[in-house]
């Protein structure tokens, strides 16, 4: 079963923004099993040389979500 997503954030893509649901860890902000973004730089993990970016300034608590 996976782990309940607590927050949302806007992720910048080759197509543009998009706003998905995510969840905290130590080190990243986790989208799916296969798809974190570094909780510091934004930046994808595993794929350095990716545009691919989550915003940071645009992570917000989902309402109503105990965390």
């Amino acid at each position: 079963m996976s782990k309940p997503k607590t927050h949302t954030g806007v992720i910048v893509t080759k197509d543009g923004e998009k706003t998905v649901k995510i969840r905290e860890t130590a080190t990243t902000w986790c989208v799916g099993p296969r798809e974190t973004y570094d909780k510091f730089t934004g930046r994808r993990v595993g794929a350095p040389l990716t545009k691919r970016r989550l915003k940071l300034e645009s992570i917000k608590p989902i309402e109503g979500c105990e965390a």
